[in-house]
This record gives structure tokens, sequence and C-alpha cells, in this order.
């Protein structure tokens, strides 16, 4: 694959390649490749072999879980210049816990992890840096389940919200939905149904006004103090 495919300078940023030398680098890039994707095209179904791990260049990812019903959990949604898949290169003979799809058109990045693999053996400098990383990320996904298990939904998408404020805002700000609103919904553990339910409810209150899309706050400041224990 040409060399220009790959946006070096984009993936570097990113705390899992920025420790590797050029010499790393070419060695990961000649065996990795460039995946694309259509809306709702599965990137690797549930209990695949996880040969590979992955980076959103462009577009968005849902890794999530069916139930026997065929009713959708969603576990976290990828954005651009996010990584994923790449804990599983330390299990022997490892497989996806997840399935993983397209939210919309997406580039995926797909990196070999017999390759990452060698080159962790080789440098113990980049093997902490990515127990560094997979710790944070481990202590991110903790707080998400307890939001998940001990918070009631309103609290949920409230937290939601919130996590696309900056935290000095205090005044109005909109928040631009980016996924699907059922999406979003199984993404906070409630149905549609109950969503579109939560949706209302808030703009009564005056908290929320929604416009399509677009979830206009008056006043983040009070939104804050109304679900203060959601941003914890």
């Amino acid at each position: 694959m040409a060399r220009s495919s790959f946006k070096e300078s984009i993936i570097r940023q990113s705390e899992l390649f920025s420790a590797l030398s050029p010499v790393q680098w070419e060695s990961l890039r000649k065996e990795a490749s460039i995946i694309t994707l259509k809306r709702d095209e599965y990137l690797f179904a549930e209990h695949d072999a996880a040969d590979r791990f992955f980076m959103v260049a462009r577009g968005m990812i849902k890794l999530f879980l069916l139930s026997d019903e065929g009713q959708e959990k969603v576990l976290r949604i990828v954005n651009s210049g996010q990584t994923f898949g790449e804990a599983l290169m330390f299990l022997k003979k490892g497989r996806y816990p997840v399935h993983a799809a397209a939210l919309q058109t997406s580039d995926i990045y797909s990196f070999k992890c017999s390759v990452f693999l060698k080159i962790l053996r080789e440098s113990p400098e980049t093997t902490f840096r990515l127990l560094g990383l997979l710790s944070c990320r481990l202590q991110s996904q903790l707080q998400e389940i307890d939001g998940i298990t001990l918070q009631n939904a309103p609290c949920r998408f409230v937290r939601y919200l919130l996590e696309h404020v900056p935290e000095e805002q205090k005044g109005s700000a909109e928040v631009t939905l980016t996924i699907p609103k059922q999406v979003l919904a199984a993404h906070i553990s409630v149905q549609p149904a109950s969503f579109s339910r939560l949706l209302r409810d808030l703009a009564e209150r005056g908290l929320i006004r929604v416009a399509g899309h677009t979830i206009h706050i008056p006043n983040v400041s009070n939104l804050r103090s109304q679900f203060g224990s959601c941003n914890r």
C-alpha cells in the first residue's frame, strides 16, 4: 500500500504510536492496511479471531453486543483518531468480545498484532508506554460501567451531553448529536421510546431544547447543578 495512503502525522499523535521509532513505524506500516466501510457494514463480529487492531481515520465505529432477541447494547463509540482492539493482542488466540460496525462511511487503519508485539518485545520503553495507555483506558471504561449501572437514564444522558461541553462553559451551549438517536439510546441503555420521553421531560423542565439532531442547553450551570452527580 502506498505510503501516502496513511496520514502518519495524525497516527503518530496517538499515544499508542508516538513512541515508535521511524524503523519501528515502517515495519508496522508495511503490514498495515486501510479498510473503507459503508454505514452499518461490519468490521468484525463477536468471536472473530483478534489478529488485528484498529484506528479510525475518518468516520465512527460502534462496538456493541447483541442480545438473543437481536437488541443492540452499544458499549463504545470510537471516533476519528481513536484506537480500539489493541488490548486483545496480549491474549493467545484472542477473539473479539464484541461486534464492530460503521455508524457512517468510515476509513479504518488496520494493524497486524503480531508485528506490534514483535516491536514491544524488542523495546521495553514502548511496552511500558503502552501499559500506561491501557491502564488509563481501563479506568475510563470502569467509570463508564459505573455510570451505566448506578445512574438513572436522565443522569446518563445529561452526563453524555456534559462530556461534549467545555468544562469552563457556564451559559448556553449546543451539542450536535453525531450518532443516530436510536444508537445513543442504546448507548445509555434505554429503549428509543423511553429516550423520546426523556427528551420531552428535560425540554418541559426548560433544561434543554431539541431541534433535530441539535440539543440546545439554555444554561449549562443550571443543568450541572440539577444533575451534579452525573459529571462525577
